[in-house]
């Protein structure tokens, strides 16, 4: 009788180098002002949670279970490379390179390295990970992996009570769709909250500003974190999100989901993806989605909170990318021995 063939565990600890840098205007990680900065927050603590032995390059005013090394004052962007190696601790089996311009996976290194494409660029490192299959599509040619962005959903209060109110919720930028959000509710008559870093001030002032001046039912109030993000989410009858270029992923319709919040969006980038449990909430124009809001057809709080802790949570996040890096690291390993013999 043959005997069973036991498999080793995959369950051993790694040694794992986490990098982010959007220099020039790096944020700490968390922020209240980047998706990113919440990922790889998320993605690091989950490691840490998991034994695995972790060091975050990162900037000044970040927190984290693992090990912090924060960067000096001006460090730029080609500057990274250097300093990370020269500060990496000795036996990492791994770089996860986060910059937005892959500063570490472009060169050559003394260890595996992934890279996340975390913006709409096609020159990224050797491992490129996008975060979702529209970007892998668009910026990969198809190759590489894609790994959804997760989230801790402890961490997001959940309402069935809402307060009427349309929210938007992200940078103020063309691109996101804020205007449109604003003729939505022009149209409907409806109450819009806007939230968000102003990042486009000329735009904001010559377009936004006077139409929330002259229509009560519409109030900017600002960039929002913590306790008043969750208010906002949690209340809102509906979560606009009309954006209006390929974006990557748009996390905002997670967190909202995650709160029983339902969105509209538009049906560009990754919005068919993340919303794919919920065909009925994508629009395919301005006046459909103004359509949707009068007509109210939304899914229930509960199953919009169970959609997201079915497919968008940091430690189904964290198993892909344990997942790739110890397939990477494999990979290399036997490229080694290849090249040596």
């Amino acid at each position: 009788m043959a005997s069973k063939q036991i498999k080793k565990p995959e369950g051993r600890h790694l040694t794992i180098v986490q990098v982010i840098s959007n220099y020039p205007n790096a944020q700490p990680v968390p922020s209240i002002k980047g998706g990113t900065e919440k990922v790889v927050y998320e993605l690091t603590e989950e490691l840490v949670r998991r034994g695995h032995h972790v060091t975050l390059f990162a900037a000044r005013g970040s927190r984290s279970s693992a090990r912090l090394i924060t960067y000096p004052k001006g460090l730029k962007h080609d500057q990274i490379y250097q300093y990370v190696l020269q500060h990496m601790p000795p036996g990492t089996q791994i770089i996860h390179d986060h910059t937005f311009r892959s500063a570490l996976g472009r060169k050559k290194l003394p260890c595996p390295s992934i890279c996340t494409v975390h913006l709409p660029v096609k020159k990224h490192g050797k491992n490129p990970v996008f975060v979702s299959k529209r970007a892998r599509q668009l910026m990969g040619g198809g190759k590489g992996s894609y790994v959804y962005n997760g989230i801790n959903t402890h961490e997001y209060e959940f309402s069935s009570e809402k307060h009427g109110y349309l929210l938007f919720m992200g940078r103020i930028i063309r691109n996101k769709g804020v205007l449109q959000a604003i003729q939505v509710a022009e149209r409907t008559g409806k109450r819009l909250l806007i939230a968000g870093p102003i990042k486009a001030p000329i735009y904001f002032r010559q377009e936004i500003q006077k139409r929330i001046q002259h229509n009560p039912k519409i109030h900017y109030v600002g960039a929002v974190g913590g306790e008043q993000k969750q208010q906002l989410l949690k209340h809102a009858e509906c979560l606009l999100f009309p954006t209006l270029w390929e974006e990557p992923f748009g996390l905002v319709m997670v967190e909202a989901m995650a709160c029983g919040t339902p969105v509209l969006a538009l049906k560009n980038g990754s919005v068919a993806e993340v919303l794919s449990g919920f065909p009925q909430l994508i629009c395919k124009s301005v006046g459909q989605m103004e359509r949707k809001v009068q007509q109210k057809y939304y899914p229930s709080p509960a199953q919009l909170r169970q959609y997201v802790t079915q497919r968008f949570t940091n430690k189904q996040m964290t198993d892909k990318y344990l997942k790739l890096y110890r397939q990477i690291i494999r990979r290399q390993g036997g490229e080694k021995r290849a090249s040596k013999a």
